[in-house]
């Protein structure tokens, strides 16, 4: 119904931000990390998705299209609800989730507060899969390129953050990644570019 909100920050609070807008303040549910990424009085745009729920309504936030877009794939998966899929955004940053994904870390899924073995497990499986449908991949392309697992991974988390094929591969064809572990890639090639 809403895909932005563009506004000025009046209030901020632990996984909450007031956006005034038009004279009225809306009240987002957002992951700390946008949380963190604005101050008061910041003039902001917020993409937006309404959550309509028995006992109400609630707005929730997100700071670029990219974790709009991980919201809505965590909240496809059975048993992960809208407050559940902010938590999740909210432990891992959205490179950091993506890495886990793309590499089966299910590990780093289970740390985050309200997340066990088998909900994390879970994760990976559904949208490791999902990612792989929704950026499909030419491997023959990559072989060249992209000549282990981590390369793949990381191709993947890249592309899972909104770059293309191309300038995914672009970037991690820059960097030696021997030895490297795929959020090691992930992080060089988002300097790198």
């Amino acid at each position: 119904m809403f895909d932005y909100f563009i506004g000025t920050v009046t209030e901020l609070r632990p996984n909450t931000v007031v956006l005034e807008v038009g004279g009225i303040g809306y009240e987002f549910n957002v992951s700390r990390f946008c949380v963190n990424d604005l101050k008061p009085n910041d003039n902001v745009k917020l993409y937006s998705y309404l959550n309509v729920y028995e006992g109400g309504m609630s707005l929730f936030g997100f700071y670029s299209k990219e974790e709009k877009a991980m919201f809505l794939r965590l909240i496809s998966i059975s048993g992960i609800a809208a407050k559940g899929a902010i938590g999740i955004l909210s432990g891992l940053s959205l490179n950091e989730l993506c890495v886990a994904i793309a590499s089966g870390d299910s590990k780093a899924l289970s740390a985050i507060k309200g997340v066990g073995k088998k909900t994390a497990e879970r994760i990976v499986l559904e949208l490791h899969d999902k990612l792989g449908e929704e950026f499909s991949m030419d491997t023959s392309a990559e072989s060249n390129v992209l000549q282990s697992d981590i390369g793949d991974d990381a191709l993947l988390a890249l592309m899972a953050l909104g770059f293309s094929k191309q300038e995914s591969v672009n970037a991690i064809k820059k960097i030696d990644v021997k030895g490297m572990t795929v959020e090691e890639v992930v992080k060089a090639a988002l300097k790198r570019g």
